[in-house]
């Protein structure tokens, strides 16, 4: 049986794509829980091929209300974790669900753009960031400012869904830049990247507002 999500359907196509983009107040906070189960099986695997190594200090570009935090910790010993999100709701959400994590020291969350990261150079032993590659405003600089804050040789796992896919999805039409993977791999070589290597992992169906959707991850790693 295909998993489901079902979306407020008070919401115009367009007023989703916004708040998918940048959620805010309220139905933000329900649009990220929904999103929760949309993006389960791609945030997880994404963790998994990012393979975290025991102590790695490891930067998450919009990793939304932070639910799925809980299950990269788990992949390591002594993780440090930074989310930066540019959706201030999110943020908070994220600060409340991870509350105890916050409290040991193992993970923070900011308020920040890719266009611009409060990180020194060389800071991160890798970057993940999933389903936000559609929004970047100027991927080439936005791909170069990841490739700043990562330490030599560090590891940027880009997660998103393909063109092909995403034709299909009608809010897709609406402030989403949709990407083959050759054009994904060329970014990152553009920018600087070494070594890369692009895999795919197939999903569940999933039940999108009754219909049916085959479903699978596409993952584009880069090296410093």
């Amino acid at each position: 049986m295909a998993e489901r999500l079902n979306l407020d359907n008070k919401l115009t196509t367009q007023e989703l794509a916004k708040h998918l983009r940048q959620p805010e107040g309220e139905t933000g906070k329900e649009v990220g829980l929904q999103m929760n189960k949309g993006n389960k099986h791609i945030c997880l695997n994404s963790y998994k091929v990012l393979n975290p190594k025991n102590k790695n200090h490891i930067l998450e570009i919009g990793m939304g209300n932070g639910f799925f935090v809980k299950d990269l910790l788990e992949m390591a010993d002594d993780l440090n974790y930074v989310g930066v999100d540019f959706s201030p709701i999110m943020v908070d959400e994220a600060n409340f669900i991870n509350k105890e994590f916050i409290k040991s020291g193992k993970v923070r969350f900011e308020q920040a753009s890719i266009e611009k990261l409060p990180f020194n150079d060389n800071t991160f032993d890798s970057i993940t960031t999933t389903n936000t590659l559609y929004f970047w405003p100027q991927p080439q600089n936005n791909a170069k400012e990841l490739l700043r804050v990562l330490k030599p040789g560090g590891k940027l796992l880009i997660a998103y869904r393909s063109k092909d896919f995403m034709d299909q999805i009608e809010l897709s039409k609406h402030g989403f830049t949709k990407y083959e993977i050759v054009d994904v791999e060329n970014l990152l070589t553009k920018s600087g990247f070494n070594q890369i290597v692009t895999e795919t992992i197939k999903e569940p169906e999933l039940d999108f507002d009754g219909e049916i959707f085959k479903m699978e991850g596409v993952y584009t790693v880069g090296i410093k």
